[in-house]
């Protein structure tokens, strides 16, 4: 018997009722199991209980919503909008966008030293559709709002790639320093950088996506960072260290922070092709070319009588 339109909307009506009904359950029992597991990890810190009996006696079901109620938790502590207070201490944190032959390049900035001298990376500024002048280029500040605050022109460009011989493509060596044709105003402070021990250390990286049109507000992720050997040898003055941060959809040239210090220990970016042909999360950390390019800037800012902050 052929059913009306409206028996038939009826019907899909009650079918989609369920699965949300459905749905619900599972998140209530998956948050129920979340608060059990939490509270269970509490007492077994007290000596009282520990949640790996819980999970020992419990059935499949259950554990496969406790795995899932710890991913849950996991990846909301891992990642997450900036709040109000990180906004201003990561107020010199931005982003520099290059247009050339009509397609738009980007990768996040961060100011070091004076509000008019920003390090990000080196690849930002060249491609297969030619390379980007510093005209080409310029330095956009958003607030916690999303709204941009401030347009500033790149006035020149310093790039290791460029500057050194032989250095172009290797991953260790993605730097560039960029000079802005005047101070940010919108930013509160510059960000402190150094060097890195090559200990494992818990870390934050404060990025913007790289589609900045479509989702223009700052975001971090924590995670850890590790020496990559090869053979019982570091590959780290070759092809930087590897992160495990969330950075999916985060351009390079986020600063990447020591989380016990708030000092920037190294710069997101990827793995170039010719590190073993395999694009990973890595994280370059300051070199000789980066300090001395850094100071000579530095130095030519105090000379005009600006702040310095490095």
């Amino acid at each position: 018997m052929r059913r009306s339109p409206i028996t038939i909307a009826i019907a899909l009506s009650a079918a989609r009722h369920a699965r949300w009904l459905a749905l619900a359950v599972l998140l209530l029992a998956g948050i129920a199991l979340m608060e059990f597991a939490q509270a269970s990890s509490a007492l077994c810190a007290a000596g009282q209980h520990c949640t790996s009996a819980r999970h020992a006696t419990a059935t499949a079901s259950e554990r496969s919503l406790l795995d899932f109620a710890a991913t849950l938790r996991d990846t909301a502590a891992r990642r997450d909008e900036l709040s109000s207070q990180e906004y201003f201490s990561f107020s010199g944190v931005g982003a520099i966008v290059c247009t050339v032959n009509g397609e738009q390049r980007m990768s996040t900035a961060f100011l070091v030293g004076a509000f008019d001298i920003g390090v990000t990376v080196a690849h930002t500024f060249e491609g297969r559709d030619g390379a980007a002048a510093p005209e080409d280029c310029i330095y956009t500040s958003t607030d916690s709002l999303g709204q941009i605050r401030e347009r500033i022109p790149v006035s020149y460009i310093k790039s290791q790639w460029e500057a050194e011989a032989g250095a172009s493509g290797h991953t260790a060596k993605d730097f560039a320093v960029v000079r802005l044709r005047e101070p940010s105003h919108y930013a509160q402070r510059t960000m402190p950088i150094g060097k890195f021990s090559g200990a494992a250390v818990p870390v934050l990286m404060i990025g913007f996506r790289s589609d900045m049109e479509s989702d223009p507000l700052k975001a971090k992720s924590r995670g850890t960072v590790y020496e990559r050997k090869a053979n019982g040898i570091s590959l780290a003055a070759l092809e930087g260290f590897t992160h495990d941060i969330d950075a999916r959809g985060i351009a390079a040239g986020a600063p990447v922070i020591d989380e016990r210090t708030g000092v920037i220990i190294g710069i997101h970016t990827l793995a170039t092709q010719r590190s073993a042909g395999a694009a990973r999360n890595t994280m370059i950390t300051m070199n000789e070319w980066l300090e001395a390019t850094l100071r000579a800037e530095i130095q030519a800012t105090d000379e005009k009588g600006a702040d310095s902050g490095f």
